[in-house]
């Protein structure tokens, strides 16, 4: 069967996308994959020169790394960006008030508070945003991925329309039209099993199709889903590639 992919819907930077002709095991790589070896930018090396506030140094250096930074492709692994935060109080620091010397790199929430400085208190920090991978830390994970079967719901003749099953579902995407039950946004459902539960046992029954799967994506280091898509599999047929070698050397 020939792998398809088709959008579902995009929002807010999230994707959820319809995936046909590939196994969990195939899905799951790719989730790996993004998660871990998709290259991202993160604080990493912290040097705080002045800090009068009441916050312990290491307690802003852990603020810092965690910060979502954008990430431009054209960064490899290991390169760095130098950035720098300069504050005097009385003041709330933002994530705002960090400058990069890369116009491209910045801090993609403008509006998370770093520290609170009060009159004549000071804030001078250099950092240094890395570019390494979600392997070493979860603050280089480029995004939230997630995947799911898609939902298939049989009806059988047992079922005279009581609409115990419609009440029970959570999400309300069971109708009932005459006495017939429809599951009306296959999409949307979780698999919960409430509307089985709900009827008489074998007048409903809840499956998925093992071939196809909702994928759901959600990019918070800047890369676009496709973007970190492309990085996961690039980063796969590497390891592919390396492994077919070492095998090709074992037989010698």
């Amino acid at each position: 069967m020939a792998i398809s992919v088709k959008k579902i819907e995009e929002k807010d930077n999230a994707g959820w996308y319809l995936v046909n002709g590939v196994s969990p095991v195939f899905l799951n790589a790719i989730r790996r994959s993004i998660m871990q070896h998709t290259v991202c930018l993160a604080i990493e090396d912290v040097t705080i020169f002045e800090n009068d506030s009441v916050m312990f140094d290491e307690m802003i250096a852990h603020r810092l790394g965690l910060l979502p930074v954008k990430t431009d492709k054209t960064y490899k692994l290991g390169d760095k960006v130098k950035m720098v935060l300069e504050k005097e109080g009385a003041c709330t620091v933002y994530s705002k008030d960090i400058k990069s010397t890369d116009p491209k790199i910045e801090v993609l929430d403008k509006n998370i508070p770093i520290t609170r400085l009060l009159k004549g208190q000071k804030l001078r920090i250099e950092m240094q945003a890395v570019a390494m991978t979600g392997k070493e830390h979860a603050k280089w994970q480029p995004a939230v991925v997630g995947y799911r079967e898609v939902p298939s719901l049989e009806i059988s003749k047992e079922c005279n329309g009581c609409e115990l099953c419609v009440k029970e579902c959570p999400l309300g995407i069971l109708e009932s039209k005459g006495k017939k039950i429809s599951l009306e946004e296959p999409m949307k459902c979780s698999l919960c099993g409430a509307c089985v539960d709900a009827c008489p046992k074998g007048a409903i029954e809840l499956s998925f199709d093992k071939n196809s799967f909702i994928f759901m994506i959600e990019p918070i280091a800047g890369l676009t889903a496709k973007e970190a898509v492309a990085g996961a599999v690039k980063s796969l047929g590497e390891k592919i590639e390396e492994f077919s070698k070492a095998v090709e050397k074992a037989k010698e």
